[in-house]
């Protein structure tokens, strides 16, 4: 049984085999999941109405969940990892928590750039880093690039949430890769002289700031902002109207993107229907449900964004830094420290 402390919630989804145990059941897949519980909901009641086999879904906090990973070892009845940002797929394998699956059908639909080179993780979806600005006081033509933000004239108001959350290092560790540690530092120091006030709150709260007109620029991923387009919320409806994105492009390399990912669990006792509920995550179907009711850019390489999203702009994504992020993630944390994001 899991424990109260550790803040995990159960979801049932289909029908539940109770109690759960760590042995092989044919008609069962356990997955462990990063992401709140509404977006994999829609995919996990499809992969389950195609296939008969039932998803025990554990959903719950990044560090919670890779804790009780470790704590259980080969006892975990874990046997899918979904999670968000490659840094935690690349330390999940540090770690020895997952293991590599050999399947043709996710190097057909996933691009090689966003799929682990020893097949240890795959990448699921795409989000970018986008800008956003209001749309009553700013030009997008202002900001087209991520260097753009460092223009005095934005001195005050940019908004962002804290430098030190996965996000924005993983951003920075895009851009210690691709443009130099002196370029990287240099963004950080004067992107942090532009902020509005001591970053707070999540990505979604900054563009609420920016609707609010506490600031008139942020930085925030690019799938929060289709949230609020439909979100239940009159008021979160009116930020989305009132607020624009960029996709910025930094000379030919284009948008800083990351993706969700999963992996099998080395304690993976149901590995079979494990590959499958992967394997299902890549098909045109679950892509499909990815891009219309996740607001994220599919990975298989013959699906085209949702209409909303093409609203937003053409994409040039950096497929090409995604392997290489979390090396450099120790240099941008100590950036992010030496400069107060």
């Amino acid at each position: 049984m899991i424990k109260k402390s550790h803040f995990l919630t159960f979801i049932t989804v289909g029908v539940w085999l109770l109690p759960i145990d760590s042995s092989a059941n044919e008609n069962v897949v356990n997955v462990y999941s990063f992401r709140q519980a509404e977006l994999i909901t829609p995919l996990i009641n499809e992969f389950t109405k195609q296939t008969a086999i039932k998803v025990n879904l554990v959903s719950g906090k990044a560090d919670k969940l890779m804790q009780r990973l470790i704590d259980d070892g080969d006892n975990s009845f874990a046997d899918v990892l979904l999670t968000v940002d490659v840094a935690r797929l690349e330390k999940a394998k540090q770690l020895n928590l997952i293991k590599p699956i050999n399947s043709a059908l996710l190097h057909t639909n996933i691009p090689e750039n966003l799929r682990d080179d020893e097949n240890f993780w795959f990448g699921l979806s795409v989000r970018v880093r986008a800008i956003f600005y209001a749309k009553d006081k700013i030009s997008p033509d202002q900001i087209p690039t991520y260097e753009s933000l460092l223009n005095s004239r934005w001195q005050g108001k940019i908004c962002s949430r804290k430098g030190n959350h996965m996000y924005n290092l993983s951003m920075l560790a895009s851009f210690i890769y691709r443009y130099g540690t002196s370029w990287s530092e240099n963004w950080v120091k004067k992107f942090s002289n532009n902020l509005a006030m001591r970053p707070n709150g999540g990505d979604r709260e900054q563009l609420r700031k920016v609707a609010r007109g506490e600031c008139d620029v942020a930085i925030a991923n690019s799938y929060y902002y289709g949230m609020l387009s439909a979100s239940a919320s009159q008021s979160d409806r009116e930020v989305y109207q009132k607020v624009g994105i960029v996709l910025p492009k930094n000379n030919d390399i284009g948008s800083h993107i990351n993706i969700s990912g999963a992996a099998l669990t080395s304690a993976s006792k149901n590995k079979v229907n494990a590959i499958k509920f992967i394997e299902f995550l890549t098909t045109k179907k679950a892509q499909k449900i990815y891009a219309n009711n996740n607001y994220e850019y599919p990975i298989h390489p013959d699906m085209e964004a949702s209409k909303l999203l093409k609203s937003w702009g053409k994409l040039t994504a950096d497929t090409g830094s995604i392997r290489q992020l979390t090396k450099y993630h120790p240099q941008a944390r100590e950036m992010v420290k030496r400069y107060s994001w």
